[in-house]
Protein backbone atom coordinates (compact mmCIF):
# COMPACT_ATOMS: atom_id res chain seq x y z
CA UNK A 1 0.00 0.00 0.00
CA UNK A 2 1.72 3.68 -1.05
CA UNK A 3 1.65 6.49 0.96
CA UNK A 4 -1.29 8.06 -0.70
CA UNK A 5 -3.92 5.24 -0.32
CA UNK A 6 -2.99 5.32 3.01
CA UNK A 7 -3.69 8.66 3.52
CA UNK A 8 -7.10 8.10 2.50
CA UNK A 9 -7.47 5.28 4.87
CA UNK A 10 -6.19 7.83 7.52
CA UNK A 11 -8.49 10.32 6.28
CA UNK A 12 -11.59 7.63 6.40
CA UNK A 13 -10.46 6.86 10.07
CA UNK A 14 -9.93 10.40 11.41
CA UNK A 15 -13.54 10.93 10.56
CA UNK A 16 -14.84 7.83 11.82
CA UNK A 17 -13.48 8.45 15.53
CA UNK A 18 -14.30 12.09 14.76
CA UNK A 19 -17.92 11.24 14.39
CA UNK A 20 -17.61 8.59 17.85
CA UNK A 21 -16.29 11.22 19.81
CA UNK A 22 -18.56 14.61 18.94
CA UNK A 23 -21.64 12.82 17.41
CA UNK A 24 -22.29 16.08 15.37
CA UNK A 25 -20.45 14.67 12.07
CA UNK A 26 -20.68 12.12 10.33
CA UNK A 27 -18.82 9.04 9.88
CA UNK A 28 -17.73 9.47 6.20
CA UNK A 29 -14.60 10.75 4.06
CA UNK A 30 -16.06 13.02 1.15
CA UNK A 31 -13.85 13.27 -2.11
CA UNK A 32 -13.43 12.93 -5.88
CA UNK A 33 -10.33 11.43 -6.05
CA UNK A 34 -10.06 8.30 -8.16
CA UNK A 35 -7.81 6.53 -5.69
CA UNK A 36 -10.59 6.35 -3.44
CA UNK A 37 -12.75 4.33 -5.82
CA UNK A 38 -9.77 2.02 -6.62
CA UNK A 39 -10.17 1.37 -2.86
CA UNK A 40 -13.58 0.29 -3.14
CA UNK A 41 -12.67 -1.79 -6.05
CA UNK A 42 -9.98 -3.16 -3.61
CA UNK A 43 -12.81 -3.67 -0.85
CA UNK A 44 -10.72 -1.17 1.81
CA UNK A 45 -13.49 1.76 1.32
CA UNK A 46 -17.23 1.42 1.11
CA UNK A 47 -19.53 3.79 -0.69
CA UNK A 48 -22.21 4.55 1.76
CA UNK A 49 -25.23 7.38 1.90
CA UNK A 50 -26.54 9.00 5.16
CA UNK A 51 -29.80 10.50 5.23
CA UNK A 52 -30.05 13.53 7.27
CA UNK A 53 -33.98 13.84 8.90
CA UNK A 54 -35.66 16.86 9.26
CA UNK A 55 -37.97 19.15 6.91
CA UNK A 56 -35.97 19.25 3.98
CA UNK A 57 -33.97 15.10 4.30
CA UNK A 58 -30.41 15.79 3.10
CA UNK A 59 -28.71 12.65 1.57
CA UNK A 60 -24.96 13.09 2.45
CA UNK A 61 -22.68 10.43 0.36
CA UNK A 62 -19.26 9.72 0.99
CA UNK A 63 -16.60 6.68 2.00
CA UNK A 64 -16.63 4.66 5.16
CA UNK A 65 -14.34 2.24 6.04
CA UNK A 66 -14.57 -1.65 4.92
CA UNK A 67 -12.92 -3.85 8.04
CA UNK A 68 -9.95 -4.55 6.00
CA UNK A 69 -9.24 -1.22 5.33
CA UNK A 70 -9.73 -0.27 9.20
CA UNK A 71 -7.09 -3.10 9.58
CA UNK A 72 -4.73 -2.32 6.95
CA UNK A 73 -4.38 1.31 8.17
CA UNK A 74 -4.40 0.21 11.84
CA UNK A 75 -1.67 -2.07 11.52
CA UNK A 76 0.67 -0.17 8.97
CA UNK A 77 3.06 2.09 10.51
CA UNK A 78 1.10 4.96 10.48
CA UNK A 79 -1.01 3.51 13.34
CA UNK A 80 0.60 3.38 16.57
CA UNK A 81 0.84 3.53 20.16
CA UNK A 82 -2.48 4.75 21.90
CA UNK A 83 -3.46 6.23 18.54
CA UNK A 84 -5.36 3.02 17.64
Amino acid sequence: MNKHELDILERAFEAEIEAAINKTSLPLYQTKSKLADSLVDRQFLKRATITLPGRFPVEVTGYALTEAGRLTYCFSDRCSGDEC
